[in-house]
Parts: C-alpha cells; sequence; structure tokens
C-alpha cells in the first residue's frame, strides 16, 4: 500500500486561517480529495502506466484523520511495484504447488513451469509523479473550500 498525509494544518500561509480545528479537518479534507483527483487525472491523461482492470485506479482513495490531517492511499497490492518498478527476480510456485500455470498468447492453452525468470518491470509513477504540483494545488483548493465556508 502507498500511503501519504496530507498535514496541512501546520503550513506556515495556512496556519492563520485554520484557528478552529474543524477548519483545519476541512482543509485537510479537501486537500487529500484534491490530491486523489489529480492522481486519477494523471492516470487517465496517460502519462503513468495503461491499466487493464482498473483495479489500481479504483484502490486510489482517502480518509480523514484528526487535527487536519488526511492520508491518501492505495491499497492495492501491486501499487508499490508500479509505482516503484521491480528489479529481475525468480517466480516460483506457491507452497504445495507443482508448477506454474501460464497462459499462452496463441491457440488459448497453457503451459507448466517450475520457476520463471522475470526480468523486472519499468517504474511506471502515478501516485509520487508531480507531487509539489500536486500538494499545491490541494492547498489551495483547501483554502477555497475554506473561503466557501465561510461565505455561507
Amino acid at each position: 500500500m502507498l500511503t501519504i498525509k496530507l498535514d496541512l494544518g501546520n503550513t506556515p500561509s495556512v496556519l492563520a486561517a485554520l484557528s478552529d480545528s474543524r477548519n483545519a479537518q476541512l482543509v485537510a479534507n479537501a486537500a487529500a480529495e484534491s490530491y486523489v483527483d489529480d492522481t486519477l487525472d494523471w492516470i487517465q491523461s496517460g502519462q503513468a502506466f495503461e491499466g487493464h482492470t482498473g483495479q489500481l485506479e479504483q484502490s486510489i482513495n482517502w480518509r480523514p484523520e484528526s487535527g487536519g490531517v488526511a492520508e491518501v492511499f492505495a491499497n492495492a497490492a501491486y501499487a508499490g511495484y508500479v509505482e516503484f518498478g521491480t528489479r529481475p527476480h525468480v517466480i516460483e510456485p506457491k507452497p504445495g504447488r507443482k508448477g506454474l500455470k501460464i497462459p499462452v498468447s496463441t491457440g488459448g492453452g497453457f503451459i507448466i513451469r517450475r520457476r520463471v525468470n522475470h526480468p523486472g518491470s519499468k517504474a511506471h509513477p502515478f501516485f509520487f509523479a508531480d507531487q509539489d504540483n500536486r500538494e499545491q494545488h490541494a492547498q489551495e483548493r483547501g483554502l477555497l473550500v475554506l473561503a466557501l465556508r465561510a461565505v455561507t
């Protein structure tokens, strides 16, 4: 799982406007939602990876904590492998299994292997990519939410 905590309540430019802890939490929540939106936009624009099932995109979300902190996460088990890539490694069957069942592209059949030398995979950053711009956008959106709340 990949996580990032947005704690905008401690940012000096925001601190003066956040004397009320409820406001700090509103700003953090808006910032987290903005970060998720920017991450999904980055993926959909083709700057990250080409998704096949949509499972990774669906695993990207956020949750409020307390004290002006919100957590953004991608909880797909393989999210870190996509973000950072992998080195070459050996894949072996799970304990109690005799081999790996690998689909063949032609004919629709399978082959069985006792082990496979995986060449590794290239990193396709999506979660931490363009982080400075995302955090700036998140902070601006959080302050906008705070301003709108003050007006209503």
